[in-house]
């Protein structure tokens, strides 16, 4: 895979990877507090076990895969002199990471900016250490998923039942209230979220920071024959394991209590479907898809803001109030609508602009607080 191609592949799965995450997002608003949603028909069951088993976590996932990448390639391209420069531009990212947590109650930014810095630590190892290091994080994951499972985390539920009357106000202020406060118990406080999904983020992390130093795509993703045992390998082993794991959950085996490869399922789909776009690609099918999915992914912190800003005003008690209101599938066909409009926006802003507009303010701000 050539210099343009490999470029306009991460361009096609950063883009992917937004569409299954404003589904996701979109999704979550059709469900009430006891997690029931209104009607159950045909399409809304496909729709859901379609989120369920391909895009949820598998859109995150990914998103820290390629920000590993980026991050060596940033780092490449000032020869490995820039640690000032990148930690300006992770502070950059923590300031927009609190203007999104306050109009959505799942940041993902803050995710960036804290492991971004922590990275840093990794960036001279040699390839064959972080791959190490990465795969002995993952193999620890379902032990620490389970123990965590197990602590008792009904604080957390009750903080954020105190707070759910401003969830339902038509106060713009107390849905910033409520958002953060959401933010901060689910994604902080709740050791589900801050300790097992984060390293979950970081191994991410460390894979394609891997990948770009072993030019993983101009080697591994040259070949249609390696692309296709990578898919085949990381789908069969996910089918196995979620059988394996349906199983023992119908049976209540003991081992779960000790042992949830949970996250294990979740990254081997997620490798599976990356896979599976990579090998469409290189086949050259699916080449106007895949284009309005790289325009898109050009623009990926302009275009994940204003998503969660879209949903402020759709879904939430400020704007149209459209949660638990409509079938499942209505939530799913407004995320890919609006993942439509921003095609047509982002088409519209690169034909004059080399970045998307909060990506030029990231770039332009964290040059200003560069300077002595």
């Amino acid at each position: 895979m050539n210099s343009t191609n490999r470029i306009k592949i991460i361009d096609i799965l950063r883009g992917w990877a937004l569409l299954v995450v404003v589904i996701c997002n979109y999704s979550v608003f059709a469900y009430d507090e006891n997690y029931q949603i209104i009607g159950k028909g045909f399409v809304s069951k496909i729709l859901q076990t379609l989120e369920k088993f391909l895009f949820s976590a598998k859109g995150w996932s990914l998103l820290f895969v390629l920000f590993g990448f980026g991050f060596g390639v940033f780092m490449d391209k000032f020869q490995g002199n820039s640690y000032l420069g990148f930690i300006k531009r992770m502070f950059i990212l923590f300031v927009f990471a609190f203007v999104n947590s306050i109009i959505y109650d799942g940041d993902i930014l803050r995710d960036y900016a804290f492991l971004g810095l922590l990275i840093l630590f990794f960036y001279k190892l040699s390839a064959k250490k972080i791959l190490i290091i990465a795969s002995m994080i993952l193999f620890f994951i379902p032990f620490l998923d389970a123990y965590i499972n197990a602590l008792d985390m009904s604080y957390v539920e009750t903080q954020i039942e105190l707070a759910t009357p401003l969830k339902y106000s038509h106060s713009i202020v107390d849905l910033f209230k409520f958002n953060f406060w959401s933010s901060y118990y689910f994604e902080v406080v709740n050791l589900g979220y801050s300790v097992t999904a984060h390293c979950v983020m970081f191994v991410c992390m460390l894979l394609g920071l891997w990948a770009q130093k072993t030019n993983f795509f101009a080697t591994v993703f040259s070949s249609i024959d390696n692309v296709k045992k990578i898919a085949l390998i990381s789908f069969f082993s996910a089918l196995v394991l979620s059988l394996i794991l349906f199983f023992s959950f119908q049976q209540k085996a003991t081992y779960l209590a000790y042992f949830s490869p949970n996250y294990w399922v979740v990254l081997l789909t997620m490798i599976f479907t990356t896979a599976c776009i990579c090998l469409l690609f290189l086949k050259q099918r699916c080449r106007t898809i895949f284009g309005y999915f790289s325009i898109v992914g050009r623009m990926t912190l302009t275009n994940y803001m204003v998503q969660n800003l879209i949903s402020f005003f759709i879904f939430q008690g400020f704007g149209l109030r459209l949660f638990y209101t409509l079938p499942y599938y209505c939530y799913f066909l407004i995320a890919v609508g609006v993942y439509i409009l921003q095609i047509f926006f982002s088409f519209w802003w690169l034909k004059s602009n080399n970045y998307g507009p909060l990506e030029i303010l990231w770039r332009r701000w964290s040059c200003t607080i560069s300077k002595p």
